[in-house]
């Protein structure tokens, strides 16, 4: 399912408008009646309920007093609130305006502070409150009185509801005005966007839901959105089903290299990721430093290799990478490295060398002066960096990645010919060619240590057993979402172990198939 940006879909509305032909005030009729729609849904119904709708100048108020109309001719108590002078509405809000006060209802101007009030005093004697301000062009900031009245909806008990948009949020990033209006559901038109996704608007937005409003399939088509959400469906089509005559050495074989003296569990974790993957055989490559010191259980189907170690990591002369060009499909490389020199030169190497699919994590990641060698590497790599470590990659700030990170991550991945796999709460993955998927799928089981090394793996795995590289990082990012929602909803997120989430990547491949419900959200 794509995701659009308010640019888009203003284009998409041009389209059906200018191309198609369907009248803007169709549009804005369609969006008040499917909201209501929707509405009705979401409440169980709406006789013996009350409402208050409060609009704004724009598309978005005409939207409301169309909900409005509606709502008075099923009977259903509505009182309706503007934050604008009638004459200052836009064309199609104005039309609506005085359809509505035709039909029995003057919307209340909320002009001052004493306005604001019986505004509050409304939405005491109301079950749902339905905000109508702003729509997908807004950015900034909501301030004076504007601010009062989004203040006022926000101390309502009762039931919130955003059209389209939840006033203060961007459509584009996500980021949010410090006075926005903090919805219980969000009605989306036509098509979700991408900032309902992303945080902090995801915190705001509630529970998304979509409304068709009638515009056409080729008007989106016209528009050719890049962005696209991480769903079940979509990750089913991206991981083949298993061959009944697969044997190992045809199901792929990686090789892990990672830990050292200080980090001796990286590696074993991300061979729990990768042994669930799908992957015929996993080589645990570990420093050999650390032969006879392991203080960590290793799975008995991870074939152990030690290599050549210097100040207790990786110590890979040329030759040795060399050597692994025909033996391995893919190498995940990084994890608990460390960052001493013979680590570096161990990724030099693997750079130089190295002719098969490579996916780099963690200290691996940390040791790049500049990510453009990685456009060396013979495949399109992957790289799974968290927000750290991609502002060290991009020498920004966290905070700019914090607040910009799709549009950052895409032009990361063009510019150095990579897949990127850009970890938090919300997962951004970006390939060379400037798509971008979003798994919205926040879960703070996940919030400790080894959770990247387990994905790491995991990634590694599906790489290995011959998926391309987008298609690895975006169903393996998807089945470690399941495996957590799993594990959380059964163990709690307080003190569940990464190992233990990726006890649960089998049940989430089962889901995958088909073969289980939704993972619990």
């Amino acid at each position: 399912m794509r995701l659009y940006t308010s640019d888009e879909m203003r284009a998409a509305d041009r389209h059906a408008i200018e191309k198609i032909g369907i009248p803007s005030l169709v549009l804005m009729e369609n969006a008040g009646v499917k909201s209501l729609f929707t509405l009705e849904r979401i409440l169980a119904g709406l006789v013996g309920k009350r409402f208050t709708v409060v609009c704004g100048k724009g598309n978005n108020g005409g939207d409301g007093l169309v909900i409005a109309r509606h709502l008075l001719n099923s009977n259903v108590p509505v009182y309706v609130f503007l934050t604008a002078e009638p004459e200052k509405l836009g064309s199609d809000a104005k039309s609506n305006y005085d359809i509505l006060c035709k039909s029995g209802i003057k919307p209340s101007v909320i002009n001052n502070e004493q306005d604001v009030d019986r505004f509050r005093i409304a939405m005491e004697f109301s079950d749902c409150v339905i905000d109508c301000l702003f729509g997908t062009g807004f950015s900034g900031q909501i301030d004076g009185l504007a601010a009062r009245v989004v203040e006022a909806m926000n101390d309502s008990k009762a039931c919130k509801v955003a059209i389209d948009m939840p006033s203060g949020l961007c459509a584009n990033s996500g980021a949010i005005s410090p006075v926005s209006f903090v919805a219980d559901y969000t009605i989306t038109l036509g098509a979700p966007k991408l900032g309902l996704f992303l945080f902090p608007g995801k915190k705001i937005a509630g529970e998304v839901w979509v409304a068709d409003i009638g515009i056409p399939a080729v008007s989106f088509a016209e528009i050719q959105s890049e962005n696209y959400i991480v769903t079940s469906q979509l990750a089913q089509t991206l991981i083949p089903e298993r061959d009944q005559e697969l044997h190992k050495g045809s199901a792929g074989k990686l090789l892990i290299l990672a830990g050292s003296d200080q980090y001796q569990g990286a590696g074993i974790m991300a061979s729990y990721g990768a042994l669930r993957s799908g992957v015929g055989i996993v080589n645990l490559g570990l420093p050999e430093s650390l032969k006879g010191n392991l203080g960590c259980q290793v799975l008995p189907e991870c074939i152990l290799d030690f290599f050549a170690a210097k100040d207790g990591s990786f110590a890979l002369e040329a030759d040795m990478v060399e050597n692994f060009n025909g033996r391995y499909r893919a190498i995940l490389a990084g994890p608990g490295w460390g960052r001493e020199e013979s680590a570096k030169m161990t990724l030099d190497n693997l750079l130089d060398s190295w002719n098969g699919q490579l996916i780099l994590d963690a200290d691996a990641l940390n040791l790049i002066s500049d990510p453009t060698i990685l456009k060396k590497c013979p495949h399109i790599p992957i790289i799974t960096p968290h927000l750290g470590e991609m502002a060290r990659l991009t020498g920004k700030t966290l905070e700019e990645i914090s607040a910009n990170q799709v549009e950052i991550a895409r032009q990361f991945a063009i510019d150095n010919r990579l897949i990127l796999v850009l970890k938090s709460a919300v997962t951004i993955i970006a390939d060379h060619t400037g798509r971008i998927f979003v798994s919205s799928r926040p879960n703070s089981g996940l919030a400790r240590g080894g959770a990247g090394d387990l994905l790491g793996g995991l990634i590694a795995g599906l790489a290995a057993t011959g998926l391309s590289p987008l298609n690895s990082a975006v169903a393996g990012v998807h089945l470690l979402a399941d495996s957590a929602e799993f594990a959380v909803s059964e163990l709690g997120a307080d003190s569940v172990t990464i190992s233990e989430i990726a006890s649960y990547i089998p049940r989430a491949f089962r889901k995958l198939r088909g073969d289980l419900p939704d993972a619990p959200q």
